[in-house]
């Protein structure tokens, strides 16, 4: 078996003459650059604001999802993009990136371009052009008052979207809506690229049960979640199929309404009702409503209830454990631990606890049941990972000693706690690495951060980075990273509700030192450096050289203040004109390095004025002490 090319250059070399290229080519050259020990990861732009930094897509959206960043501007900087412009200047809810590739486009395609979806005013889904910022579509959701649709997510993606809002008693206006508290939510499903109405339907506790608290449409199910931790699972495409009552297209009319769908007043028909309760493809009782369904076949994980921190993995056809399938921590944090289906849809499974991430993976066993094989585990107690910081000393005025107790002290006196924070781990598919962005507390109240990509198959650390820390607390705060090839964008949230937003980019550590250099390979600074350094020895010398007499004299030069002409006394020597000209040009050049001025280039330039050779036009004021050439 061929060994894999890791050099760079023969890699493009190889693409040049298409010795076994793929698609995934061009990634592979990039992965060999970042995870080369002469490329590094720098800070090139920070910025903080008092509302939320959103980051989704590669790019940076601030002051309510209405300014966007991104790309490559100067020193590799983002650059605002465009701001986008609600009506009445409507606050945005939320929001979803969609892209789209044009190879999975269908033809015709009706010139489909990337979007942006946003739920402004509660009310309005609008689709925003994701490159450009200009208006697309507006759609109306509904009119009724006691629906606020705050939430935007994907059902399939890239395929189809669903906004799903809640039922607010409180808010409602009129007596029939107050007596309306059986609505649990109420979601609207469409397909994108392009955008078409599918339904909108109500998910009520007659139908469901007294108990429903909530419900939530993704990955072709419908999950309803209850009071005594209850989680059902019934099918999506069976309840369109039985419960869709006709057919609504957006901006036409609605079938025994009259009314224009997607445009006010009316909005949105509830095109699908649910009078009983769908078939259930599956129900656990779990703690706190986890439940996560994935895997090749399908298995689903999830926590018994009284149970914590303890994880069952089943199959999702005949609800047997998996041998080995139980996943426990031996060690208390503070977050609760996860568990999940690893985002590369090859049946390996996450298990997150305080101090470590394990990668199991699902495989057949001989008696035709799933078995959970562990592949390795990767510790993130590293060195960053010292004794805890203990508590500093104050003594007051009168003598007494107070001591400061930390957060990370407090939460130590009753159980003892891991001194590091995880606060993401996930799995970047285009580099095929998964990563990690962890906390460390070295002292009190200083931390540090870093960010590690390891290997898929052995979870060994081949990069190691370390971020910024934009806030002196900020190991126990709201975090996210996202890791898009080779920029990094640090999103942290303060304990007073300011945000910062740090973006690194991958660059050489040449490039570090030398930002820009020019053809000898000296940085610009140091070629200013060198030239006001030379400019001011030039200047030096040739004021002493006018005023020391001449020295017997080869040459002599005489300016007139009264007109401004060169009158020059020439005076044959040995040799020819040429030989002359040549030892003045070296001359000059090795006295004036930046310049170099000889009677020939005077001359020339004086007939291109039309100007006679004996009278050439008089240097200006800043040029006068400039030393002249006589022939």
């Amino acid at each position: 078996m061929e060994l894999k090319c890791q050099n760079v250059f023969q890699q493009i070399r190889r693409r040049e003459y298409g010795l076994k290229q793929g698609p995934r080519s061009k990634i592979e050259i990039l992965k060999t650059l970042i995870l080369d020990e002469n490329y590094v990861y720098k800070e090139v732009w920070r910025t903080y604001s008092s509302k939320h930094v959103k980051t989704e897509g590669g790019r940076i959206y601030m002051e309510n999802y209405k300014d966007c960043y991104g790309g490559y501007g100067r020193g590799n900087k983002p650059v605002h993009l465009y701001t986008l412009h609600t009506p009445q200047d409507q606050k945005i809810e939320t929001a979803l990136d969609a892209s789209i590739q044009p190879e999975t486009l269908s033809l015709p395609n009706n010139g489909e371009r990337p979007s942006f979806y946003c739920i402004v005013g509660k009310s309005w889904l609008i689709r925003y052009d994701l490159l450009k910022g200009h208006l697309l579509e507006k759609v109306f959701l509904s009119q009724q008052s006691y629906c606020s649709f705050k939430d935007l997510s994907w059902n399939e993606p890239g395929k189809s979207i669903v906004v799903k809002s809640t039922h607010n008693v409180a808010g409602s206006l009129r007596p029939e809506e107050s007596r309306q508290p059986n609505i649990v939510s109420v979601s609207a499903m469409f397909e994108v690229f392009p955008l078409k109405f599918v339904g909108m339907f109500e998910v009520t506790r007659s139908v469901f049960g007294r108990d429903t608290v909530d419900a939530m449409v993704s990955s072709g199910f419908l999950t309803t979640m209850h009071r005594s931790g209850m989680v059902k699972l019934h099918s999506l495409e069976h309840i369109i199929q039985q419960c869709k009552q006709f057919e609504a297209d957006l901006y036409t009319l609605i079938p025994d309404q009259g009314e224009l769908c997607g445009k006010l007043p009316y909005g949105l028909p509830l095109n699908i009702v649910i009078k009983e309760e769908p078939p259930v493809l599956l129900q656990v009782r779990c703690y706190q409503n986890s439940l996560e369904v994935g895997g090749c076949p399908w298995h689903y994980i999830f926590t018994p209830q009284k149970m914590r921190g303890t994880f069952h993995v089943k199959s999702l056809s005949n609800g047997q454990l998996v041998k080995n399938g139980i996943l426990e921590s031996k060690a208390m944090g503070l977050e609760e631990d996860r568990a999940l289906f690893c985002a590369d849809e090859s049946g390996r499974i996450l298990h997150i606890d305080s101090s470590s991430v394990s990668m199991h993976q699902l495989k057949k066993s001989e008696s035709f049941h799933s078995e959970l094989e562990k592949c390795f585990t990767i510790d993130l107690r590293g060195e960053e990972d010292r004794a805890p910081p203990t508590p500093s000393v104050t003594t007051t005025a009168s003598g007494r000693h107070v001591r400061r107790i930390s957060l990370g002290s407090m939460l130590q006196m009753d159980i003892e706690l891991p001194n590091l924070y995880i606060h993401n781990v996930d799995y970047e598919n285009e580099l095929n690495l998964l990563w990690t962005n962890v906390d460390y507390s070295i002292l009190e109240d200083k931390m540090e951060s870093y960010v590690r990509f390891h290997d898929i198959s052995s979870g060994e650390t081949v990069k190691k980075i370390k971020l910024e820390q934009p806030f002196e607390e900020s190991m126990h705060e709201e975090s996210d990273l996202q890791v898009d090839l080779d920029t990094l964008v640090q999103t942290v949230r303060s304990f007073n509700s300011e945000f910062a937003c740090i973006v690194y980019r991958l660059q050489s550590k040449e490039e570090e030192k030398h930002l820009q250099t020019d053809s000898d390979g000296q940085t610009v600074g140091q070629v200013r450096s060198a030239n006001k350094r030379n400019s001011r020895q030039s200047s030096s010398s040739r004021s002493r050289r006018a005023q020391e007499p001449s020295n017997g004299g080869n040459e002599e030069l005489i300016v007139s203040n009264n007109n401004s002409c060169l009158r020059q006394s020439r005076r044959r020597v040995s040799g020819s004109t040429n030989e002359v000209t040549t030892n003045v040009r070296r001359r000059n050049s090795r006295q004036d390095s930046d310049e170099e001025w000889t009677l020939g280039s005077v001359g020339r330039s004086a007939r291109e004025r039309g100007v006679p050779d004996s009278c050439s036009p008089s240097p200006s004021p800043r040029r006068s002490g400039r030393r002249k050439t006589k022939e």
